[in-house]
């Protein structure tokens, strides 16, 4: 029995909603939730496992629609899934009344908590959130159901922290299950080898989710069990560390800025972070890189010659007096060393 595990999708998410690639990020997880649909008739995978947080919120009418009209194009594979926190049901809600076309089954916990595939020996247990936060162990305990007559056995499960649903790792370990599928930690994770992992998000979804995104790929055999992390994730959240000086131009800075991003090619998504030294009389202008590049943050860790250390043993009083008022404020402080400078220039 094949499967693709996939968690966190967050249909109807828009990362980085204040820049101008915001709607191409919102645009690309749909994208990206498609070409799993492509690989696994590709892969003929048996099934569809999405561990929560398909949506980003509890979906409407619409959007359920539309997924359902994307799962309906896989030609061999059944979706199980259940929702997280973040698509939480509620009672008489349009997610938990919706009337699939498509064949998949929503583990909602109270018309359903399991359901078994005769052909393919294997049983899917789990549960869907009633609420945005549960802070019970509820998955300390469960175990497959003797009675059932399944090979094999998966459980789908959303929750690894204090709000939503702690899990003790080791205890599920010895549960019994075949498989465990996890969402809810947007970083990927192989916690036990073949037996237990986080997908992860989909696709990292803001700066602080780097490295591969992805999805894992399973097969449960009486031969054989395994499971496979798959980077899938169209971009990658990258920080980028350029080293200038207080003898570069503000074109050399520029230039070199862009080299480097050039270097890590335009499908990642950038912090740029500078360090070394800058003239502080220096303006950069990042317009033409952030209009060509992906680009949420450009971080300054320069030294400058307004650094408090420096500027607490000038002869000057009133130096010393700004520079002590201002000294836990760097940027405050060297716009004002700019400004007396200027004035006195004058």
């Amino acid at each position: 029995m094949k499967f693709i595990h996939i968690a966190d999708v967050h249909w109807g998410a828009r990362p980085e909603r204040e820049q101008t690639f915001g709607r191409i990020r919102e645009q690309e997880i749909k994208e990206t939730f498609q070409r799993v649909i492509d690989h696994a008739n590709k892969q003929q995978v048996d099934l569809l496992l999405i561990a929560g947080d398909l949506f980003d919120q509890p979906p409407t009418q619409q959007e359920l629609r539309e997924v359902d009209y994307l799962l309906s194009r896989l030609n061999h594979t059944r979706t199980v899934l259940i929702a997280g926190n973040h698509d939480h049901l509620e009672p008489h809600d349009v997610f938990s009344q919706y009337k699939w076309n498509s064949e998949v089954y929503l583990l909602d916990g109270k018309q359903r908590d399991h359901i078994s595939f005769e052909d393919l020996e294997t049983t899917i247990y789990g549960f869907s959130y009633w609420k945005n936060q549960i802070t019970k162990p509820l998955y300390d305990h469960m175990k497959p159901d003797e009675s059932e007559s399944s090979d094999f056995s998966i459980l789908l499960a959303h929750g690894g922290d204090e709000s939503h649903i702690p899990i003790q790792r080791e205890a599920l370990k010895w549960s019994g299950f075949d498989y465990i599928a996890l969402g809810h930690i947007h970083k990927p994770e192989i916690i036990f080898e073949d037996l237990m992992a986080y997908a992860g998000s989909l696709e990292p979804l803001d700066h602080t989710e780097t490295g591969y995104h992805g999805l894992i790929e399973g097969e449960i055999s009486e031969e054989k069990k395994q499971i496979t992390f798959v980077p899938f994730a169209k971009r990658m959240y990258t920080q980028v560390e350029v080293m200038i000086s207080d003898e570069m131009s503000a074109l050399e800075i520029t230039d070199r800025v862009e080299t480097e991003l050039s270097y890590h090619g335009r499908e990642n998504i950038y912090e740029i972070v500078l360090t070394g030294s800058i003239d502080p009389q220096i303006h950069l202008d990042f317009y033409e890189i952030t209009s060509q590049y992906m680009v949420t943050d450009i971080i300054y860790e320069t030294k400058n010659q307004w650094e408090y250390e420096q500027l607490s043993e000038e002869d000057d009083f009133i130096i010393q007096k700004v520079a002590d008022i201002l000294k836990d404020k760097p940027e405050a402080l060297r716009y004002a060393m700019e400004a007396l400078t200027y004035a006195r220039e004058k």
